[in-house]
């Protein structure tokens, strides 16, 4: 019942994106046609009952985190782990197959301007996050011994690799740790990505703040801010102690942050935007090596945002 619990979550969260897809291929055509059918005869400053799509990619940095791991039989942390994003490679295939559209680190964005400066904005930021495999980090709590016994007989195929060349690295984790012991990342250890990823659902509030407009009213250049908040939903690919899985898409914290970016207009329709947004995410339920098994973590993010997109 719950791996059909969690198929169907995965379904519903993919038909949510390709959904959303279809959706902004709608609005370019409509945005194009209307461009054609109707010479415009407002501003880039008007802006009140108009709708925004913006398409984009993102660079991620992240703080050092605490991770919790927990389980039938150990409960311990890791300190001040190190992580990093995963950016895909630009590749033709990639970038410009929509068939493959949420491979990369993604923005989407749907913004309404229930005012000429104000709006309301949702959607999702698709970031990958990476724990660095082989760095040394301190840990403290308990693992009974059985537990890394009973992992043994599940190992990932790199973690079976490493336990046969080092078979007692992954028994120093056995009993009680006060925090002053060091471990090394290696495969017998850990394995931890949100690599399908580290998604950022949110509903942002925001203003635009004209900077500088064209005498025809044409073009321009502006500052547009949000703040915002909203549920963080992860594909966590974990291994624990050698044991692990690649999980389905979970509902796994939520995240607040804020948004600052420059955005040039070169007509009532179409923009580019370079922006950074910084916030705090906190994964309090991510899924690890199966069953009740779950892990906890909050840490700092940090985007940068280069984006295009449309308004009708």
């Amino acid at each position: 019942m719950s791996n059909l619990y969690d198929s169907r979550n995965k379904h519903l969260f993919i038909s949510i994106k390709h959904c959303l897809f279809v959706f902004v291929v709608c609005l370019f055509f409509n945005s194009s046609i209307s461009a054609n059918e109707n010479e415009p005869t407002e501003t880039i400053l008007d802006k009140k009952g108009r709708w925004n799509f913006q398409w984009g990619y993102n660079r991620s940095y992240y703080t050092q985190s605490d991770i919790n791991f927990r389980g039938p039989g150990y409960e311990y942390t890791l300190k001040d782990v190190n992580a990093k994003d995963k950016p895909e490679s630009f590749k033709a295939e990639v970038y410009l197959n929509p068939s493959k559209f949420e491979i990369p680190q993604y923005n989407l964005k749907i913004s309404y301007f229930f005012t000429d400066r104000f709006f309301l904005a949702f959607g999702q930021d698709h970031m990958k996050y990476v724990v660095t495999p082989g760095q040394p980090v301190k840990y403290s709590g308990y693992i009974d011994p059985g537990v890394i016994a009973k992992n043994q007989l599940a190992l990932s195929p790199e973690a079976a690799a490493f336990i046969y060349l080092f078979p007692g690295h992954v028994q120093e984790m056995a009993g009680y740790h006060g925090g002053d012991q060091t471990i090394s990342l290696t495969p017998d250890i850990l394995k931890y990505e949100h690599t399908d990823g580290l998604n950022y659902l949110f509903l942002d509030f925001g203003w635009i703040t004209p900077l500088y407009t064209s005498s025809d009213g044409m073009s321009g250049i502006s500052l547009v801010s949000t703040i915002g908040a909203g549920p963080v939903v992860c594909r966590s690919d974990v291994r624990v102690l050698g044991k692990g899985q690649n999980n389905n898409f979970h509902l796994s914290g939520y995240g607040v942050s804020g948004y600052v970016a420059t955005r040039y207009e070169f007509s009532r329709t179409y923009f580019l935007e370079l922006g950074g947004k910084g916030g705090y995410i906190d994964l309090t339920d991510v899924l690890t090596s199966g069953g009740s098994n779950r892990a906890s973590q909050n840490f700092g993010f940090l985007e940068l945002v280069l984006s295009g997109g449309i308004a009708i």
